[in-house]
């Protein structure tokens, strides 16, 4: 019997079929992701939803030409699909009307309008941390629906928001529930994580209309699709660390693609007064560090290099722009020249903020002023700002740690990056044999649901 996993992230969507018991992905399939013209960093779910469905169809006819046969059923011609797990970023919202169906674009993890001012000097994102005495920032899910509330940009017809993964599944199994496993809800901003329930009451005084909130559950199969089990969707940074870790006590987990995280398990509940405390599935909490700066930082960088040769007349392609990067790099062990790369700000700050006062080359000299040493700067800045982060973790949850294990394609097709982790940890860097982690942890997640589907949590 076999699981499937689809991952839907910020630039692209994966799917996988996992055989549980060689632990291993036996097939992928991709598509990429893109972003809708104009501001907000808005996407299209109904076209998410196409993707992502073709990448199932895939999987399916890869192995059941003519149809799946149902697990319920008992009887089987071939193989089996055991259950239907889903993966998908994480803080982002969308409108349904009481039918299901999509009335808005998703807004993504990445939208800033929490950032613009609201009153009194303070930006949405401030005024609700204010408020409510939690931490808020822009792209959440609960700014983004408080900044539209505000606009009168909420669709008439909306009758609850959920997250795209969310609507993935309710697609599929055609049911008009608003659902959201606690993973996704707690990123949405507003939550109380002791009550793993959303903090309405401190949300509602604040002004924000909770109608709209759906409800929280944990574990639980939405419905079927062709008679397999269809899980509610997952965060994207507990289904990578499920997909990757395999000793989550022991682990340090650092995962690089459009943004980036350090993430560390607990059983245990901590107070912390920095980074995240994201539920995880199954119970026990991941620590996460979170960072808006990931390998975006370095594409950027490739970027300008590649921008310089054309400049010269030399046309080359973007992958032979890294290949010459990292060649250039390994040419100086270490530099002195401290790079900032906070492209793209500060999730605390904002973008525009974070880039005036973070951003930054500092120590250029005559010795220092060469490619190698900017490259090998930027690659020690990415790795200097996830060990920060990693550091301001409570230290209980830093102890006994023997590894690191890395993930995302932006440190995986990084070695670089890999070297500078290493040395800022001094752990080693260790890779799983699955490339698309979140889809395998999605696809993971629900083998450990199958015949246990339960819902402990109403709204």
């Amino acid at each position: 019997m076999f699981l499937i996993g689809i991952d839907i992230g910020t630039t692209s969507v994966c799917g996988v079929l996992y055989d549980p018991l060689q632990d291993k992905v036996v097939k992928e399939r991709h598509a990429e992701n893109h972003f809708l013209p104009g501001e907000g960093f808005r996407q299209d779910p109904e076209e998410l939803v196409r993707i992502s469905q073709s990448l199932l169809e895939g999987l399916l006819a890869s192995i059941c030409p003519e149809g799946v046969d149902s697990p319920e059923s008992g009887e089987s011609s071939g193989p089996q699909i055991g259950g239907i797990g889903i993966s998908a970023q994480m803080h982002g919202i969308l409108y349904v009307d009481q039918n299901g169906k999509a009335v808005s674009p998703f807004y993504t993890w990445k939208n800033e309008w929490g950032n613009e001012s609201y009153q009194a000097g303070k930006t949405y994102a401030q005024y609700l941390s204010e408020q409510t005495g939690m931490d808020l920032y822009a792209g959440y899910g609960s700014v983004t629906h408080f900044y539209l509330q505000k606009k009168g940009l909420i669709p008439q017809d909306a009758a609850a928001f959920v997250n795209i993964g969310d609507y993935l599944a309710m697609v599929l199994t055609n049911t008009f529930e608003a659902l959201a496993d606690v993973t996704i809800a707690a990123s949405f901003g507003g939550f109380d994580l002791k009550k793993r329930q959303f903090a309405l009451s401190a949300m509602e005084t604040a002004g924000v209309d909770i109608s709209y909130y759906p409800a929280v559950t944990e574990g639980k199969a939405v419905g079927t699709y062709q008679g397999v089990p269809v899980f509610t969707a997952v965060g994207d940074n507990q289904a990578s660390f499920l997909g990757a870790v395999k000793d989550k006590e022991r682990s340090v987990s650092v995962n690089v693609g459009t943004g980036s995280q350090v993430s560390v398990f607990s059983g245990e509940l901590y107070e912390t007064g920095k980074g995240e405390v994201r539920p995880f599935p199954g119970g026990g909490w991941l620590y996460v560090g979170a960072s808006v700066n990931g390998g975006k930082v370095y594409e950027r960088l490739a970027v300008f290099v590649r921008e310089i040769l054309e400049a010269f007349g030399i046309s080359v392609e973007q992958a032979a722009v890294y290949e010459v990067m990292e060649g250039l790099g390994r040419t100086k062990e270490a530099t002195n020249l401290q790079v900032i790369p906070a492209l793209y700000g500060e999730r605390e700050k904002g973008r525009d903020e974070g880039a005036i006062l973070q951003t930054g080359i500092f120590g250029l000299t005559e010795e220092n002023f060469h490619i190698a040493d900017l490259i090998r700067g930027f690659v020690s800045g990415m790795a200097g700002e996830l060990y920060a982060l990693y550091q301001g973790l409570p230290e209980e949850l830093r102890m006994g740690k023997t590894y690191v294990t890395a993930s995302g394609n932006g440190i995986r097709k990084n070695p670089l990056l890999q070297e500078e982790i290493e040395k800022l940890y001094k752990l080693p860097v260790v890779f799983t044999d699955r490339e698309e982690e979140a889809a395998a942890g999605a696809a993971i997640m629900a083998g450990t649901l199958v015949g246990k589907e339960r819902n402990t949590h109403e709204k």
